[in-house]
Formats: C-alpha cells, structure tokens, sequence
C-alpha cells in the first residue's frame, strides 16, 4: 500500500492532540497526510470540504461528534476511528450505513496495535471502495486558484507569528503560577509548538498547493533530487509568482538572502546566467 493517505485528527484535549499527531506520524505501512482540528466546528468544515481516507476523533463527547458528522457531512464512506477515553461510556449509536471504529484511547500507547488497526482500515476501504486519487478528491479544497493560494499562505504565516507571541506570553506566566496552572501552560504551549511547527506547516501548504499545480513538486523532485525541502519551498513561492518581499517575509531572511538562494538553486538546477528562474520554474509543470 504505496499510495499517500490523508488523515484527519480531531481532539479537544490538548494533551491527547499532540499524543495522536506524534503517533500516528511515525505509521510505518504507508505516507500519511495528516490535517488536524481542535474544535468541531473545524472537523466539520474540513470533512465538508475533503474526503480524506480515515477520520480519528477523540472529544470529549464523541458521540455528539458522530451526530454531527452524519448530520453536517453526509459522507458516509468515510470511515471513522472513535478512540473513547476511560471516563466516556463505551456505547456509541451511529447510522447503519456508516463505517465506524471504537477503541479506548489508552490504546493509542500501543503503537503497533493501533497501527494494525489503521492498516485493516485502509485495506478494507480499498476493496470496498475502489476510487481512484481524482475520483477521490475532486475540488478537495475551497483554494481553487494561485491567487487565492498566495493569500492562504501570507495568513497562515501571519497566524504562526500571532501563535509564536501567544506561546511565549504564556511561557513568561511560568513563573507567577502554582504547579497544576503551569502543568496546564505547559500543555497549551505544547500543543502550540506542535500545531505550528514547519513540519506540519509546510505539509498544509503541500497539501493545498498540489491541488492547484498538480505534479510539479513530483516533477521538480524527479529533474533535480538535490533539492532541499526549503528549495522546495522557495521554487513553490516562485511558482506562484510571489514578490521577492513576501517570500523574504514568510523564509524569514533578508533581501540580500533571497538572491543568494536564487543563484544556489540556478546552481543546483544547472541553468546558464541568463535563464530566469521563474520562467524556468513555470515551464516545469
């Protein structure tokens, strides 16, 4: 099972967030793209808007999850992981046609149980439903053009920094606090680090570029192999036709910086002096 599978976490405990994303990264039977939610407002507005292969959910109260997803979404080939916690009473009602998984959240600690179990999923709904990657996301995302892309990109950079200051706000509060308050910061913090790291970041941005300009990271990756992940990145920006401002902004380096990756990349990609990276970039795919 070679094939990328999307996944969709869903938790509104901080804390079990983060266990699930550290875990279920590490799946080792195939790639996962995985997009996550804290809330149920935006668990269903990603189901709504995508039909990834498995949906996880652990909320305080997964059986109001259920409701919703089958009242709000109504798609129901798309199989659910309801992980309970102790405290949750283990009887969950769901449509009969729906396609649903229950299992204690405990056993998320066991990663190679839960990993089994996420394998059977993807296996079942493999031979069940036999779509292929086009029939499985069409017009997966509301960004239906480069622009409105580039504007996804500038707010998602803006929401990192407004994150970073909140985390280190919060971290100052540290020391005026007793233990359980700050074990509970210590939590919101994780959780931020986690939720906004460039490695989730940059696999958002992926997900959502390669609706727009389908193959071409693939493309790039097989012409030129010894690009970096942040070559990546930068040829992604100018194949958007982001300004040398923005791209500075969001790499977080100088002007003078922007024009010496440019020069490494014509470098790596063995382009005369005269050839213009853009339009290079844009003949690629």
């Amino acid at each position: 099972m070679n094939t990328k599978k999307t996944v969709v976490i869903g938790s509104d405990n901080a804390a079990n967030l983060i266990t699930l994303l550290s875990s279920i990264q590490k799946f080792p039977y195939c790639d996962i793209q995985i997009i996550s939610a804290s809330r149920l407002v935006d668990l269903l507005s990603i189901l709504i808007d995508s039909n990834p292969d498995l949906v996880i959910i652990n909320f305080t109260n997964n059986q109001e999850v259920l409701n919703d997803i089958n009242n709000n979404v109504k798609k129901l080939e798309i199989p659910i992981l309801c992980l309970d916690p102790k405290s949750q009473p283990n009887i969950l009602n769901w449509d009969s046609k729906a396609i649903v998984f229950v299992y204690p959240f405990e056993m998320i600690h066991k990663e190679h149980y839960i990993f089994n179990r996420i394998n059977s999923i993807f296996l079942l709904k493999s031979k069940t439903y036999p779509k292929s990657e086009a029939d499985r996301f069409p017009s997966l995302i509301p960004v239906k053009s480069a622009g409105e892309l580039s504007r996804y990109v500038m707010e998602l950079d803006k929401k990192r920094e407004i994150l970073s200051k909140v985390r280190s706000k919060i971290k100052a509060l540290y020391p005026n606090v007793n233990d359980p308050v700050r074990k509970e910061l210590m939590s919101i913090v994780n959780y931020i680090k986690a939720t906004s790291s460039d490695k989730n970041l940059w696999g958002d941005f992926k997900f959502y570029f390669e609706q727009i300009h389908q193959d071409f990271l693939q493309q790039l990756t097989n012409k030129h192999p010894a690009l970096t992940p942040t070559d990546l990145k930068y040829c992604c920006y100018l194949k958007m036709n982001m300004t040398n401002d923005d791209i500075k902004n969001l790499l977080g380096i100088n002007q003078e910086s922007v024009r010496t990756h440019t020069y490494r990349l014509k470098l790596k990609m063995a382009l005369r002096k005269e050839e213009d990276l853009r339009y290079y970039l844009r003949s690629v795919c």
